[in-house]
């Protein structure tokens, strides 16, 4: 008896523990599962913010050049344009009517009173270029003291013409002439708090305090894309995640990389390292995102997208010519709040551009498609031509082509936990099948160099050219090449394409839409309709223009331009890859 009951107690322990055991494990499993999702989650955050704000974000350029006439004591006067002083930065629009935040450094060399130092600086390049070669045989000691002697030759004073420009880059290639509205010049360490003079721009001059490197920048025009600025950076936690948003000069100046990708901004993520104080005692803010040159004035952003301060000075050798990357520091939101209301700036962040393109994003990370679609045409309307819309568009679209009666998924309620699990994991799975399904699409269709398209189209070859351009990018734009027959992705029409396109034949299509999206799409299509020889052109249209293949307006008979591409004969047209420069 006594036997039997302690067996039932053991059963009992028994069968409690292996529950208890399971209890245990499926609370491991979900605690994995969960921690997975948020992680995705947060990745899935941080695109959909860097996607927001990168059309705001935009290069800043100054420029200063000199025409310089030189005597060099023999008689002779030379006129000399010696090599400019040429700087970039970064920036964001704060406002839809054309309001830019960056740095007060980046501006510095266009604002401030500094011509008579500019001036000596060109002159003695100027001299240099003019008196050198007459001086080569000469040994360096006693060249250089004659080179000098030139330089303080009265003759050559008051001889310097110096001319400023600062200019505003979107990523669109639009180029847009500035106006400095507030401005502070940047720390000295080696003066520590100290005086400037402003303005070289005319007006009165006003003392001002260095080291809070803020500058408020003005560009004619409206319904800019704008950025969200946080109210202050006093919620900012150590060790919170940011991402820095700008135009490092490694990028913009790489010898491997197109012009056109080279004005999309670069994005760094990193982290809130640590709060110090400059030597002003003034509060910073370090972090461990990559910083370097170039990067000053761009905005550094959380995870919701708003602005917490802008990238300012970095941490470099002692020689000063090498940054050490994990140390860099940015300036508070704080300060751009402060300088706009000097000047009656109330930041806006609701611009019709912004408000569009945010609803395509998020219905796009939603999985509304069409949503998506309809909202990217709309910002896209108000101003065409950013890279990441037209990059989001084509995606979509394709999405939208391959599922026309796609539904939002609703889970339905009451399902248990481990159904959802299964679910997600599921739907992640399925959707990276279709990303490389979709991809390997793309990737299959034969690309061709636009130098090679133009030797053989040179030679006679029977190339047929299609113009896959559409909505804005093909209205917009008054010519296309010699030739080519357009194939509107939205509105396709194969049997008229065929009247004038033999299936038999080889055929090239363009566009110019980031990695041939669109023009890949309709090869895609061609080929499925039968066409056996399709290849789209790398980099699109603009590069065909770049390698010299004819042009014509769109409204010119077909047979013309065919006639004129086939003969080679020079066709004028407007260059689509020269940036237009706005007033």
């Amino acid at each position: 008896m006594r036997i039997s009951r302690l067996s039932r107690r053991l059963s009992r322990a028994y069968i409690r523990a292996r529950f208890l055991g399971l209890r245990a494990a499926v609370f491991g499993l979900l605690l994995l599962v969960g921690t997975g999702a948020a992680s995705a989650n947060q990745d899935t955050q941080l695109e959909a913010s860097i996607l927001r704000v990168k059309p705001a974000v935009v290069l800043i350029s100054s420029d200063v050049e000199a025409d310089v006439e030189v005597s060099c004591g023999d008689g002779s006067t030379h006129h000399v344009r010696p090599d400019p002083i040429y700087e970039t930065g970064s920036g964001f629009v704060v406002h839809p009517d054309g309001f830019i935040a960056t740095n007060g450094h980046v501006v510095t060399r266009f604002y401030e009173m500094n011509e008579r130092q500019l001036a000596g600086e060109f002159l003695k390049k100027a001299v240099a270029q003019a008196c050198g070669p007459a001086l080569a045989m000469v040994p360096d000691g006693a060249r250089n003291a004659r080179l000098l002697e030139i330089v303080a030759d009265p003759a050559n004073q008051g001889k310097v013409q110096l001319s400023k420009k600062l200019l505003v880059h979107l990523s669109t290639g639009v180029i847009y002439q500035a106006e400095v509205k507030a401005y502070s010049p940047a720390i000295k360490s080696e003066e520590g708090p100290s005086g400037g003079e402003r303005a070289s721009a005319g007006g009165k001059l006003e003392p001002e305090r260095s080291g809070k490197d803020v500058a408020i920048l003005k560009v004619g025009g409206h319904d800019f894309p704008t950025v969200r600025l946080a109210p202050n950076s006093a919620a900012l936690k150590l060790g919170e995640q940011i991402f820095v948003v700008g135009y490092p000069g490694v990028v913009l100046n790489h010898d491997f990389l197109s012009r056109k990708s080279r004005l999309e901004a670069s994005v760094t993520v990193g982290r809130v390292s640590g709060f110090k104080t400059d030597i002003n005692d003034r509060r910073v803010i370090q972090t461990d995102a990559a910083i370097t040159w170039g990067n000053s004035g761009g905005p550094a952003l959380n995870l919701r997208g708003e602005v917490i301060g802008a990238a300012t000075f970095i941490s470099t050798t002692l020689e000063g010519d090498q940054a050490i990357q994990g140390f860099n520091f940015l300036i508070p939101v704080d300060s751009f709040h402060e300088f706009g209301r000097q000047i009656g700036l109330v930041p806006d962040p609701d611009a019709p551009f912004t408000k569009a393109w945010t609803q395509a994003v998020d219905a796009y990370f939603r999985g509304e498609y069409r949503r998506s679609l309809d909202r990217t045409d709309a910002a896209l309307r108000i101003m065409p031509g950013f890279p990441d819309l037209e990059r989001l568009r084509a995606e979509v679209q394709m999405r939208v082509d391959e599922h026309p009666r796609f539904l939002r998924r609703r889970l339905a309620i009451g399902l248990g936990i481990g159904l959802i699990a299964a679910g997600f994991l599921l739907g992640t799975g399925v959707r990276a099948w279709r990303r490389r399904g979709r991809g390997a699409a793309s990737s299959a269709v034969l690309r061709i160099d636009p130098e090679d398209l133009r030797r053989r189209l040179d030679a006679g070859s029977d190339v047929t050219l299609v113009d896959a351009r559409h909505g804005v990018a093909f209205d917009g734009s008054p010519v296309q090449a010699a030739g080519a027959v357009r194939f509107d992705i939205d509105h396709p029409d194969e049997p008229a394409l065929r009247v004038h396109v033999n299936p038999d034949g080889e055929v090239v299509a363009y566009c110019t839409c980031p990695d041939e999206a669109t023009s890949a799409r309709v090869a895609l299509l061609l080929m499925r309709a039968g066409y056996r020889r399709v290849s789209v052109v790398r980099e699109g249209f603009p590069a065909m223009v770049d390698a010299g293949i004819a042009v014509m307006p769109k409204d010119t008979d077909r047979a013309l331009s065919a006639l004129a591409a086939r003969e080679g004969r020079l066709v004028e047209a407007t260059d689509p890859g020269t940036p237009e420069i706005h007033p």
